[in-house]
This record gives C-alpha cells, structure tokens and sequence, in this order.
C-alpha cells in the first residue's frame, strides 16, 4: 500500500506538471494569436519562455505570477477556491452517507412504500440538474415563502444566519448525487440477497436486516466508492452556476472575470492566462487527491483488490 501511494503521488505531481504546462501553453498561445498578428510559430515560441519563467517561479518562490488588475494571483484565488470547496465538501459529507442510508432502506423495504417514495425521490432529482434546482429555491423558498435567504449572507453577518444560509445551495449540490448513491446501493443490495452467499448468511442465524448491515452494505460501498470521485467533479462544475446564482464569492466569478471583459453592448475575451491557469491547478489537484483518496478507501474496504501488484514470486496469471 505504502508504495502504491508513492508511486501514485509521483504520478499526481508528473500529471499535475504535464497538464498545467499543456494549459499555460494553449492559453498564452491563444491569447497572442487573438490580440497580435505575430506568426504562429513565434507565439508558441514567446508561450515556451512564460511557461518556463512561469514554472521556475512556481517551483522556486511559490510565486504564480500578477493577474491583469497587477494583483498577486495566489493570496486572491486561494481565499475564494476554500469558500467553493467548503460548499462542495459539504455537500460531499452529506449525499455520500444520505444516499448509502436511503439506498439501503429502499433495500430492506423492497416493492413497499418507503421504497417507492425513495424512487420517485431520486427519479426526480436525479432527472432535474442542480444547476436549474437551485433557481426554483430562490424563487419559492427564498422569495416567495419567505424560508430562507434567497441569497447569501454577507462575511459580517452572523454565524447563525451563515449557517442558514448554507441550506439552500447545499442542497442543490447534494440532493442530486444523493439520488444517484441511493439508486446504486440499492441495485447493490438487491442483488447481493438474491445471492447464494446472503443465503449462507441467513441460514447461519441472521435476520436480513443483520446480515445487510453485517456485509451487504460493505460489499455495496466496492461498487459506490468509485463512483464518487466521478459525481463529485460534475458536482463541482454546477457548483459554479450556483455560486453565480446564490451570489456566493468563490472562485467562479472570478474565474469569469479572468476570462471575460463585460462591456455595454457587448463582451469581449481577455484570459487573464496565470489566474486561469492557478484556477486550473487547484481544480485538478483536488480531483487527483481525492482519487488516491478513494482508492485507498477501496483497498481498505475490499482486500481482495489488488493495489500494489503481484509480489515477487508470484506468477502472473
């Protein structure tokens, strides 16, 4: 396992290298062949020398250059990127347990009320994005019912309010994965009681209930835990129209002002290369961390899988 987290973690940093070289160069080359009439071949060349001047600052000053507006990029991105993740991981914590919970009762109470309402439960909201859901909420239940803040509470406000304010992007984000688990878990569960081993399970003295906590549940959570990094990153995408929507200050707005200039009749590109390229940079480093993360879940829950490789001796089959 040690090793198999070294070698993955040297894969995170070659990957994480490789793609944001990829991104700078395809940004910096962009914008020079929108703006200037130089040869292609000098614009890739002059994207070359920022990239390496780019990297070597990085690298040896942790230093990711000035924005456009001559501010420094990192004290500025960092504050708004962990305001963006907390709604995320939030919701993360939430629909993970919500839907491995809902999913199992819909198991236990298979064909019975519980079960249909938790179909049509994730039927629903699986079928509407949270990106259209959270408009709904701010219409209905911040408008007009008057429920909760139809948009984010202000940094001075205090910390109960903050808190209640939480509520309604949260489970924009939430409730749609949630879904997804609960659907999973279930088609999981169905199957491993119609199974010989549930039946060997039951015989040995085990109410059904016992022998799906005991087992079903951890046989379930092979086939779930793959699925969250995946459902996680979509998350993240609409999350960025809901910090538009919710007028939550994270990164997303000022992703978008990185990239467009609003004018009064009409917008113009300017990508601001190192913000978008720093933006870049957190986005994907997150999702390959929580990739190890989730398979190093996986080795722990299952350890039948394999992470390390055959060890020597051991003849490949």
């Amino acid at each position: 396992m040690v090793k198999y987290v070294i070698k993955r973690l040297i894969f995170i940093v070659f990957s994480i290298i490789v793609v944001i070289g990829f991104v700078f160069m395809l940004l910096d080359t962009a914008m020079a062949e929108f703006w200037t009439n130089s040869p292609f071949i000098v614009n890739i060349q002059m994207a070359w020398y920022n990239l390496i001047f780019y990297m070597e600052n990085v690298f040896t000053k942790f230093d990711f250059g000035l924005s456009l507006q001559g501010e420094e990029v990192w004290p500025v991105i960092w504050p708004k990127f962990r305001l963006s993740m907390m709604y995320n991981l939030i919701a993360l914590v939430i629909f993970v347990p919500t839907g491995v919970f809902l999913g199992v009762q819909a198991a236990l109470h298979r064909n019975k009320l519980i079960d249909v309402l938790i179909s049509i439960f994730s039927l629903v909201f699986m079928s509407i994005p949270s990106f259209i859901l959270i408009f709904f909420l701010v219409m209905y239940v911040g408008y007009a019912w008057d429920l909760l803040p139809p948009i984010a509470p202000s940094y001075s406000a205090p910390l109960g309010q903050q808190l209640v304010g939480l509520i309604i992007p949260i489970f924009a984000l939430a409730v749609w994965p949630a879904g997804k688990i609960a659907q999973i878990v279930k088609g999981e569960l169905i199957e491993i009681m119609d199974s010989e081993h549930f039946l060997l399970l039951r015989s040995k003295g085990l109410t059904k209930r016992q022998a799906i906590y005991k087992h079903g549940v951890k046989e379930s959570l092979v086939t779930v835990i793959p699925e969250i990094i995946p459902t996680f990153i979509v998350m993240v995408g609409f999350s960025f129209i809901i910090e538009m929507t919710y007028n939550i200050y994270g990164i997303s707005k000022y992703l978008f002002d990185s990239m467009i200039i609003v004018g009064e009749y009409f917008n113009s590109l300017l990508i601001d290369v190192n913000t978008v390229v720093s933006v870049s940079l957190l986005l994907y480093s997150t999702i390959m961390i929580g990739s190890l993360l989730s398979d190093i879940a996986l080795g722990y829950i299952d350890p039948r899988i394999r992470m390390a490789g055959p060890k020597k001796g051991e003849e490949t089959k």
